[in-house]
């Protein structure tokens, strides 16, 4: 049986729901919209606001908290940035569900921010390197600076976690045009940047949608419409991010710790990709994409690799490197904080690309979840440091079984590949 319970805060009066261990506030707006592609401001203060209901529709942000949590407890706080290629997804992302950090006196904050051009086109006037959706979550940390403490948290103590998308959105927070100081350090999972910017596909995107890429003459349009034209914009750029900032320069990033991690198979799952690998000339189709998806190095050394981590999957592991793995590889080597990173694997099958997200959450059993709750705390994580200037050792961990093992250099087929 639930209970409602209510916190005061700088933003207003919350009123959540408590099952007796943990206490869920769902969909607090955060921010003032006045259109799909207007600048965001920040909310004024409420008198009452009703987080009682979760509303995935609304640009909002969810709180998880131990029930009991009294203000200036000083808790760690996690914030969580979804993924889904800056297309889908919202402030409630079951997968990264906060109850299990709150067992373990961690504050959870899951943020919602605009998606496809609302939040991801660029407009004559906009500032450069900056995107509606991110300076929404920019907004949305801005809150838990603001209001965190009030629900037991540590406003100097905040881990920002993103996966895929949200890693990306993470990783440009942290450039220095972007820090403020709203979080101390980074967990970066599968993050993933377009291989062109947005001005290289702005002719495309008119195409598309037959009208002007401004901002009134995209407020005109009907949503419907927009999204047909959208779909096909998208269907053009094909095996790539059709929208999202870049380019990755993590030189621009503020020293942070970063753990940065990748799955070995990210998009095996992905259906052109299995497609392509149950004909026999898989190898060819892949040759033939490859600089199309970014790959500079030699197609044949990487092919090599490819062959002796699978044969049969082998324009599913291109697809993974290309739309994933060389970005990891990247933000590491040149991240100007300290780096720790993992390679996902499993023993049951591929790890593809959102496996890990349970694990690390604590809604699968397993020793991920401690690491996640460790560096929330802000310890230093149990294997070296990767380096450049050694051996590149990261930890490979299982996520059926908890095995974990420090090797060295695993993104190498991908750096030499894509940065050759």
């Amino acid at each position: 049986m639930s209970t409602t319970v209510r916190v005061s805060c700088p933003a207003g009066t919350v009123v959540g729901l408590s099952d007796g261990d943990v206490t869920r506030f769902h969909s607090i707006p955060y921010s003032d919209i006045p259109g799909d592609f207007a600048n965001a401001t920040r909310l004024a203060p409420q008198e009452l606001i009703d987080a009682t209901t979760y509303r995935p529709e609304t640009i909002a942000l969810t709180v998880f908290t131990p029930t009991g949590a009294r203000p200036l407890a000083d808790l760690p706080v996690v914030v969580y940035i979804h993924g889904g290629r800056f297309e889908y997804g919202t402030h409630g992302d079951r997968r990264a569900d906060g109850t299990p950090n709150a067992l373990a006196d961690v504050v959870t904050v899951h943020i919602g921010y605009r998606v496809k051009l609302a939040g991801f086109a660029r407009f004559h006037d906009d500032e450069p390197n900056r995107y509606r959706g991110i300076d929404d979550c920019q907004l949305g940390l801005e809150w838990v600076q603001r209001n965190i403490e009030s629900f037991g948290g540590d406003p100097t103590n905040v881990t920002l976690v993103g996966q895929s998308a949200g890693a990306t959105t993470a990783l440009w927070l942290a450039r220095r045009d972007h820090y403020r100081g709203g979080f101390r350090r980074i967990l970066a999972m599968s993050p993933c940047f377009p291989r062109a910017s947005f001005g290289e596909r702005k002719a495309s995107l008119r195409m598309a949608i037959g009208k002007p890429v401004t901002r009134d003459a995209l407020a005109r349009v009907s949503p419907k419409t927009l999204d047909r034209g959208y779909n096909r914009f998208r269907t053009i750029h094909g095996m790539d991010m059709a929208l999202g900032p870049s380019p990755l320069e993590p030189q621009e990033q503020a020293d942070i710790p970063l753990w940065i991690t990748s799955t070995r198979e990210e998009f095996y799952h992905m259906p052109a990709g299995q497609k392509a690998d149950s004909l026999r000339w898989r190898e060819g189709i892949a040759r033939r994409m490859s600089r199309r998806m970014g790959m500079s190095g030699s197609f044949n050394t990487w092919l090599e690799h490819a062959r002796m981590m699978d044969p049969q999957r082998i324009v599913g592991r291109l697809i993974g490197d290309a739309s994933n793995r060389r970005w990891v590889s990247q933000a590491a080597e040149e991240a100007p904080g300290k780096v720790w990173m993992t390679e996902f694997v499993r023993t049951r099958g591929p790890a593809i690309h959102c496996s890990e997200i349970p694990a690390a959450f604590g809604l699968e059993h397993g020793p991920l979840h401690d690491l996640l709750l460790a560096f929330a705390r802000g310890e230093d994580l149990p294997w070296p440091a990767f380096s450049p200037d050694d051996s590149r050792q990261a930890l490979r961990f299982n996520l059926d079984n908890g095995d974990a093992e420090v090797i060295s250099d695993p993104l190498l087929m991908v750096r030499e590949a894509f940065s050759g």
